[in-house]
């Protein structure tokens, strides 16, 4: 035990800077959703309650938007304001009841997490306490503590939050659209060209995050695998003189760490004004037809306003997607190292039948 403590503390500058944990083996997404989408099963059904607010929420901001179109085509532009009043009250209706419907999705989708991680950290500490010393002897403690916390979170990111987001935004997708189409066919399909080059660009950067996330998370374990080494082993590391040798391992450790955080952030930062010139070409060029259809009368000034609102919060679910991907993939390399735990099995195992002690 000495001498391998006394190894760890010792380890070459050559090694250090490559990190101290390997990578977990690489798995496909829908493999990761299948190792843990059966940790959901005790929480379905207040799940189908969080899936059905999800589809409520859209629909009452459709319908609130829809009153604006009514607020100017019918109140504003006439200058009658006998609707005004009524508008008013209707209004502050669906304020409150979006507001109450957004909490509630919010906390149940919080409950629903936290029971998820909760469980799933459960399961995973019970499988360790059944793996042999050796797992132990050949693992750093510290990157193992690391995926019993951190990279277990990242699981709910994936298989809970990452599928609630994915419907909400299709919600708001199916349910924008249809009113862009209701409004003026002619100006949808002419707002919905830039949603292919929303989705090559997303898959594009999707691809570069999830390898510098995945580096990320290897370099998180190797954080917590130098400070559970050092600090556990105090007295040895001052009893040879070490600490300033372990400072410097800690710090090594830490920049690949900030490196590998700041090449996703990186990718991420240019991904986003991307994003953000393809959606005011996109929203320029559906400006310029509508006020020429405007001219023609074929379209209400109300109409042509509503119908920007939404092609504003058509293009956030639309943007949500691309940036879903890049949590997907980031989550990813948080499940593949837990799945590398579960996967490992006792070197001795008890017996079926096992049998007391000769006497």
């Amino acid at each position: 035990m000495f001498r391998r403590r006394r190894r760890a503390l010792s380890a070459t500058p050559s090694a250090a800077a490559g990190g101290l944990v390997e990578a977990a083996p690489q798995q496909r997404v829908m493999e990761i959703f299948r190792r843990f989408w059966p940790d959901t099963r005790p929480l379905r059904r207040w799940w189908w309650v969080s899936l059905a607010l999800m589809v409520v929420g859209p629909a009452l901001d459709t319908a609130a938007l829809w009153l604006f179109k009514i607020l100017i085509d019918d109140v504003l532009t006439p200058r009658d304001f006998h609707k005004f009043f009524d508008l008013v009250g209707i209004f502050l209706g669906f304020t409150v009841l979006i507001g109450l419907v957004g909490f509630a999705d919010q906390y149940l989708s919080a409950w629903i997490g936290e029971r998820f991680v909760m469980n799933l950290r459960i399961r995973v500490f019970g499988h360790l306490q059944k793996l042999s010393v050796g797992f132990f002897e050949r693992r750093r403690l510290g990157d193992v503590l690391a995926r019993l916390t951190g990279d277990i979170a990242a699981i709910e990111a994936l298989v809970l939050a990452a599928v609630a987001t994915a419907l909400q935004n299709a919600f708001k997708i199916i349910f924008f659209t249809g009113a862009l189409f209701f409004l003026r066919w002619e100006l949808a399909l002419m707002a919905l060209i830039a949603v292919p080059v929303f989705w090559l660009l997303a898959r594009r950067f999707a691809r570069l995050i999830r390898d510098a996330s995945r580096e990320a998370r290897r370099r998180s374990g190797s954080i917590s695998a130098v400070a559970e080494e050092s600090l556990g082993n105090i007295a040895l590391v001052q009893a040879y003189d070490q600490q300033d040798a372990e400072v410097e391992r800690f710090h090594r450790e830490n920049m690949g760490s900030f490196g590998a955080e700041m090449a996703a952030a990186r990718l991420r930062a240019t991904f986003s004004p991307l994003v953000d010139l393809l959606e005011m070409v996109g929203i320029l060029v559906v400006v310029g037809m509508g006020i020429w259809e405007l001219t023609q009368g074929a379209i209400s000034v109300g109409g042509l306003l509503v119908f920007l609102a939404y092609l504003g919060q058509l293009y956030s679910p639309i943007r949500a997607f691309g940036q879903l991907s890049h949590t997907v993939f980031a989550a990813a390399g948080g499940a593949e190292r837990v799945i590398e735990l579960l996967d490992e099995q006792p070197t001795v195992t008890a017996p079926a039948t096992p049998q007391p002690p000769a006497a």
